[in-house]
Protein backbone atom coordinates (compact mmCIF):
# COMPACT_ATOMS: atom_id res chain seq x y z
CA UNK A 1 0.00 0.00 0.00
CA UNK A 2 1.19 3.29 -0.97
CA UNK A 3 2.19 5.83 1.86
CA UNK A 4 -0.67 8.19 2.26
CA UNK A 5 1.42 10.90 3.53
CA UNK A 6 3.28 10.46 0.04
CA UNK A 7 0.02 10.59 -1.46
CA UNK A 8 -1.22 13.65 -0.07
CA UNK A 9 2.34 14.96 -0.51
CA UNK A 10 2.54 14.14 -4.51
CA UNK A 11 -0.91 15.45 -5.02
CA UNK A 12 -0.01 18.49 -3.51
CA UNK A 13 2.69 18.68 -6.07
CA UNK A 14 0.70 17.87 -9.33
CA UNK A 15 -1.32 20.58 -8.13
CA UNK A 16 1.16 23.10 -8.16
CA UNK A 17 2.80 22.12 -11.26
CA UNK A 18 -0.19 22.50 -13.05
CA UNK A 19 -0.61 25.84 -12.00
CA UNK A 20 3.22 26.21 -12.95
CA UNK A 21 2.89 25.01 -16.34
CA UNK A 22 -0.07 27.57 -17.18
CA UNK A 23 1.67 30.04 -16.70
CA UNK A 24 4.82 29.00 -17.98
CA UNK A 25 3.05 27.87 -21.40
CA UNK A 26 1.69 31.44 -21.05
CA UNK A 27 4.66 33.61 -20.65
CA UNK A 28 7.13 31.49 -23.30
CA UNK A 29 4.17 30.88 -25.68
CA UNK A 30 5.71 27.68 -25.73
CA UNK A 31 3.03 26.30 -28.17
CA UNK A 32 3.69 28.57 -30.67
CA UNK A 33 7.11 26.81 -30.68
CA UNK A 34 7.27 24.49 -33.80
CA UNK A 35 10.51 22.06 -32.71
CA UNK A 36 12.23 21.49 -29.72
CA UNK A 37 15.87 20.24 -29.34
CA UNK A 38 17.58 18.82 -26.09
CA UNK A 39 21.69 18.45 -25.66
CA UNK A 40 22.81 16.29 -23.25
CA UNK A 41 26.00 17.75 -23.91
CA UNK A 42 25.23 21.04 -22.56
CA UNK A 43 22.12 20.51 -20.63
CA UNK A 44 20.06 22.85 -22.76
CA UNK A 45 16.51 22.40 -24.37
CA UNK A 46 15.59 24.30 -27.06
CA UNK A 47 12.45 25.97 -28.68
CA UNK A 48 12.53 26.67 -32.34
CA UNK A 49 9.90 28.65 -34.59
CA UNK A 50 9.47 28.59 -38.08
CA UNK A 51 9.58 32.59 -38.30
CA UNK A 52 13.28 31.96 -36.71
CA UNK A 53 12.72 32.50 -32.96
CA UNK A 54 14.25 30.34 -30.13
CA UNK A 55 14.28 29.59 -26.50
CA UNK A 56 16.62 28.29 -24.50
CA UNK A 57 16.47 26.45 -21.16
CA UNK A 58 18.94 24.70 -18.76
CA UNK A 59 16.92 21.43 -17.41
CA UNK A 60 17.50 18.88 -15.38
CA UNK A 61 16.39 15.44 -16.93
CA UNK A 62 14.30 13.85 -14.14
CA UNK A 63 13.90 10.62 -15.58
CA UNK A 64 12.10 8.06 -17.93
CA UNK A 65 8.53 6.00 -18.23
CA UNK A 66 8.71 2.79 -20.01
CA UNK A 67 5.34 2.06 -21.96
CA UNK A 68 6.39 -1.22 -22.91
CA UNK A 69 6.97 -2.86 -19.04
CA UNK A 70 5.09 0.38 -16.98
CA UNK A 71 8.36 0.97 -15.29
CA UNK A 72 9.58 4.61 -13.81
CA UNK A 73 13.35 5.05 -14.12
CA UNK A 74 15.26 8.17 -12.45
CA UNK A 75 17.85 9.31 -14.46
CA UNK A 76 20.48 9.14 -11.79
CA UNK A 77 19.68 4.72 -12.56
CA UNK A 78 19.99 5.26 -16.50
CA UNK A 79 23.83 4.78 -17.24
CA UNK A 80 23.70 6.42 -20.63
CA UNK A 81 22.20 9.39 -19.16
CA UNK A 82 25.42 11.88 -18.46
CA UNK A 83 25.83 12.76 -14.22
CA UNK A 84 25.67 16.73 -14.93
CA UNK A 85 22.37 16.62 -16.41
CA UNK A 86 21.05 15.04 -13.37
CA UNK A 87 22.66 17.14 -11.08
CA UNK A 88 20.13 18.36 -8.42
CA UNK A 89 18.10 15.15 -8.35
CA UNK A 90 20.79 14.10 -5.32
CA UNK A 91 18.22 16.75 -2.94
CA UNK A 92 15.07 14.40 -4.25
CA UNK A 93 16.65 11.42 -3.55
CA UNK A 94 18.00 12.64 0.11
CA UNK A 95 14.11 13.91 0.50
CA UNK A 96 13.10 10.25 -0.32
CA UNK A 97 15.48 8.49 2.16
CA UNK A 98 14.41 11.45 4.92
CA UNK A 99 10.82 10.49 4.75
CA UNK A 100 11.02 7.28 3.83
CA UNK A 101 9.24 8.45 0.54
CA UNK A 102 10.55 4.83 -1.64
CA UNK A 103 9.49 6.32 -4.71
CA UNK A 104 11.73 8.68 -4.39
CA UNK A 105 14.95 7.26 -3.39
CA UNK A 106 14.49 3.80 -5.57
CA UNK A 107 16.37 3.79 -9.15
CA UNK A 108 13.81 2.03 -10.99
CA UNK A 109 9.43 1.66 -10.01
CA UNK A 110 7.74 -1.22 -11.26
CA UNK A 111 4.25 -1.38 -11.86
CA UNK A 112 3.53 2.43 -12.90
CA UNK A 113 0.64 3.86 -15.61
CA UNK A 114 0.50 6.81 -17.46
CA UNK A 115 0.76 9.69 -14.72
CA UNK A 116 3.63 8.17 -13.34
CA UNK A 117 6.19 10.29 -14.86
CA UNK A 118 4.45 13.09 -14.31
CA UNK A 119 3.50 12.99 -10.62
CA UNK A 120 7.48 12.55 -9.75
CA UNK A 121 8.00 15.86 -12.63
CA UNK A 122 6.31 17.32 -10.21
CA UNK A 123 7.64 16.35 -7.04
CA UNK A 124 10.78 17.28 -8.64
CA UNK A 125 9.48 20.54 -9.78
CA UNK A 126 8.62 21.79 -6.70
CA UNK A 127 11.81 20.35 -4.62
CA UNK A 128 13.93 21.81 -7.29
CA UNK A 129 12.16 24.93 -7.65
CA UNK A 130 11.72 24.70 -11.24
CA UNK A 131 9.90 27.19 -13.60
CA UNK A 132 8.57 24.96 -16.01
CA UNK A 133 8.12 21.08 -16.91
CA UNK A 134 8.63 18.96 -20.53
CA UNK A 135 7.47 15.65 -21.54
CA UNK A 136 8.94 14.19 -24.94
CA UNK A 137 8.34 10.89 -26.91
CA UNK A 138 11.20 8.42 -27.36
CA UNK A 139 10.70 5.22 -29.11
CA UNK A 140 8.69 3.50 -26.07
CA UNK A 141 9.90 5.90 -23.26
CA UNK A 142 8.31 9.12 -22.04
CA UNK A 143 11.75 11.12 -21.06
CA UNK A 144 10.51 14.18 -18.35
CA UNK A 145 12.78 17.41 -18.29
CA UNK A 146 12.16 20.36 -15.77
CA UNK A 147 13.26 23.57 -16.47
CA UNK A 148 15.55 25.94 -14.13
CA UNK A 149 16.27 28.62 -15.70
CA UNK A 150 16.03 30.64 -19.32
CA UNK A 151 19.20 31.56 -21.14
CA UNK A 152 20.19 34.41 -23.53
CA UNK A 153 21.17 33.14 -27.07
CA UNK A 154 24.50 35.30 -25.65
CA UNK A 155 24.56 32.97 -23.09
CA UNK A 156 23.62 29.63 -24.57
CA UNK A 157 26.88 30.76 -27.04
CA UNK A 158 28.87 30.94 -23.74
CA UNK A 159 27.95 27.42 -23.23
CA UNK A 160 28.50 25.94 -25.63
CA UNK A 161 32.35 27.04 -25.30
CA UNK A 162 32.66 25.55 -21.91
CA UNK A 163 32.05 21.58 -22.78
CA UNK A 164 34.35 19.44 -25.07
CA UNK A 165 33.67 16.07 -25.99
CA UNK A 166 35.86 13.34 -24.02
CA UNK A 167 36.51 9.89 -25.62
CA UNK A 168 35.53 8.47 -22.23
CA UNK A 169 32.63 10.25 -20.83
CA UNK A 170 31.32 12.25 -24.03
CA UNK A 171 30.34 15.58 -23.56
CA UNK A 172 31.42 17.41 -20.39
CA UNK A 173 32.40 20.59 -18.93
CA UNK A 174 36.31 21.72 -20.05
CA UNK A 175 38.75 21.86 -17.76
CA UNK A 176 42.47 22.35 -17.73
CA UNK A 177 45.18 19.71 -16.21
CA UNK A 178 49.53 20.69 -16.14
CA UNK A 179 51.15 17.92 -18.14
CA UNK A 180 52.40 16.00 -15.60
CA UNK A 181 48.51 15.20 -13.70
CA UNK A 182 47.35 14.19 -16.71
CA UNK A 183 48.32 10.64 -16.43
CA UNK A 184 50.44 10.78 -13.17
CA UNK A 185 49.60 9.75 -9.32
CA UNK A 186 50.22 11.10 -5.84
CA UNK A 187 51.94 14.07 -7.58
CA UNK A 188 49.72 16.38 -5.33
CA UNK A 189 46.66 18.66 -6.95
CA UNK A 190 46.89 22.81 -6.44
CA UNK A 191 43.91 24.27 -8.00
CA UNK A 192 42.62 27.59 -8.65
CA UNK A 193 39.29 27.44 -7.40
CA UNK A 194 37.25 25.14 -5.33
CA UNK A 195 35.88 22.23 -7.08
CA UNK A 196 32.83 20.47 -6.31
CA UNK A 197 31.15 17.70 -9.20
CA UNK A 198 27.59 19.33 -8.01
CA UNK A 199 28.15 22.70 -8.83
CA UNK A 200 29.19 24.30 -11.89
CA UNK A 201 31.61 26.76 -11.57
CA UNK A 202 31.42 30.38 -13.34
CA UNK A 203 35.44 29.84 -14.47
CA UNK A 204 36.82 26.93 -15.72
CA UNK A 205 38.48 24.52 -13.31
CA UNK A 206 42.47 24.36 -13.81
CA UNK A 207 44.84 22.76 -11.71
CA UNK A 208 48.52 21.78 -11.40
CA UNK A 209 50.94 19.73 -9.11
CA UNK A 210 53.64 20.20 -6.84
CA UNK A 211 56.57 21.07 -9.09
CA UNK A 212 54.14 23.08 -10.93
CA UNK A 213 53.65 24.94 -8.11
CA UNK A 214 57.20 25.29 -7.23
CA UNK A 215 57.66 26.58 -10.44
CA UNK A 216 55.25 29.08 -9.92
CA UNK A 217 56.83 30.06 -6.86
CA UNK A 218 60.09 30.04 -8.44
CA UNK A 219 58.80 32.39 -11.77
CA UNK A 220 56.36 34.62 -9.96
CA UNK A 221 54.05 35.03 -13.13
CA UNK A 222 52.74 33.41 -15.96
CA UNK A 223 56.40 33.31 -18.17
CA UNK A 224 57.05 31.96 -20.88
CA UNK A 225 59.67 28.85 -19.14
CA UNK A 226 56.48 28.21 -16.94
CA UNK A 227 54.15 27.67 -19.80
CA UNK A 228 56.33 25.48 -21.25
CA UNK A 229 56.43 23.33 -17.76
CA UNK A 230 52.90 23.45 -16.90
CA UNK A 231 51.97 22.50 -20.78
CA UNK A 232 47.93 22.52 -19.86
CA UNK A 233 46.04 20.42 -21.42
CA UNK A 234 42.13 20.55 -22.00
CA UNK A 235 40.23 17.56 -20.02
CA UNK A 236 36.68 17.11 -19.38
CA UNK A 237 35.33 17.81 -15.58
CA UNK A 238 34.92 14.29 -14.72
CA UNK A 239 38.69 13.31 -16.23
CA UNK A 240 39.52 16.63 -13.77
CA UNK A 241 37.70 14.76 -10.44
CA UNK A 242 39.66 11.69 -11.81
CA UNK A 243 43.07 13.13 -11.44
CA UNK A 244 42.29 14.89 -8.14
CA UNK A 245 40.98 11.69 -6.83
CA UNK A 246 44.37 10.04 -7.58
CA UNK A 247 46.95 13.40 -7.18
CA UNK A 248 45.25 14.85 -4.57
CA UNK A 249 47.12 14.30 -0.78
CA UNK A 250 45.97 14.60 2.89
Amino acid sequence: MMNQDFENFKDECIEQLSALQEEFIKLYDINSYEHWFYDHGIGVFHFKSDDGRNLYFKYVDVGSFSTNRNTWMWSWENESTPKHVAKGLEKVKEYGEENNFNELSQGLLENGDEYTGWALTAITAKLLNAIGAYRIPHEHLFVYFIFINELTQEQYDDLKEKYVDCESHGASRIAFVCQHLLKGANLGFHETIDSNPLIDPEDDYQAWCDDCEKAWEREGDWTENFEAFVNLKIVCDQCYFESKRRNQRD
